[in-house]
């Protein structure tokens, strides 16, 4: 006997809430399809997965099909919007309808509008819920943890190069200097392209002109030339030389 009043309950149970969920959903069906035309009014049943049947659907997800505090928090916090939801429109649906039949006074557009705003903003909720689900699968959360600390390790690791790189960018720097200034030094910068007599010429210039010995005889000629004539010169006559005169006369 117990256990026959224990099934009747449970039956009565189970009765109550397959009718009153089928009232909820047959008000907000109602509402629904008032905000749509008449070929769209198949529609309307999708909608009812943000409301009755997207409580039952979050329902079973919860008991069966979560895991981790991420999926069962998700599950439960859209079983209770989704049931304010479905409580929020059957009842303006109701109202609307009692307006309509004179017992009470007529909803004003904008309480309307923002019922249907709300409507929207619910099916959106349920939409969003479903991608944190299944982003919130443990294994996609351990997952993600991995690469979090990946990236941590790759932070830390360019943060101690470049400190690294800080603390010796100045020896390194006089290291270059160093090799720089030793390579600057040893550079052979004579001209390549001056002929060689020429660069003869000009580094004579610098470090003094070497004689050629082709040219020793000639100057051997012009110093007995010049000793010849001093020799020679007659007391109290002075020598001029032809070469210069034209200069003192200038």
């Amino acid at each position: 006997m117990k256990h026959l009043t224990k099934w009747i309950g449970k039956l009565l149970f189970v009765l109550m809430a397959v009718s009153l969920i089928t009232y909820a959903a047959s008000r907000t069906l109602d509402f629904v399809n008032s905000t749509l035309g008449q070929d769209d009014q198949m529609i309307g049943y999708l909608a009812l997965f943000a409301t009755t049947g997207g409580a039952l659907a979050w329902l079973a997800v919860f008991l069966w099909d979560s895991e981790g505090i991420a999926q069962k928090g998700i599950s439960l916090v859209m079983i209770i919007i989704d049931v304010l939801g479905e409580i929020t429109l059957f009842t303006i649906d109701t109202l609307l309808q009692s307006g309509a039949n004179g017992l009470t006074a007529t909803l004003a557009p904008e309480e309307i509008r923002l019922t249907v705003l709300g409507m929207s903003a619910l099916i959106g909720a349920n939409i969003i819920a479903t991608f944190a689900f299944h982003i919130a699968n443990p294994e996609n959360i351990e997952r993600i943890e991995a690469h979090f600390a990946d990236w941590q390790i790759d932070q830390a690791i360019r943060k101690a190069k470049t400190e690294a790189a800080q603390s010796i960018a100045g020896e390194i720097a006089e290291r270059e200097a160093q090799a720089y200034k030793i390579a600057e030094r040893t550079k052979d910068r004579s001209d390549k392209t001056l002929p060689e007599a020429t660069l003869r010429d000009v580094l004579g210039g610098i470090f003094g002109r070497e004689t050629k010995r082709g040219d020793l005889p000639l100057v051997a000629a012009e110093t007995i030339a010049v000793k010849l004539k001093e020799e020679t010169k007659p007391s109290g006559v002075t020598f001029q030389d032809p070469n210069t005169a034209g200069n003192h006369d200038n």
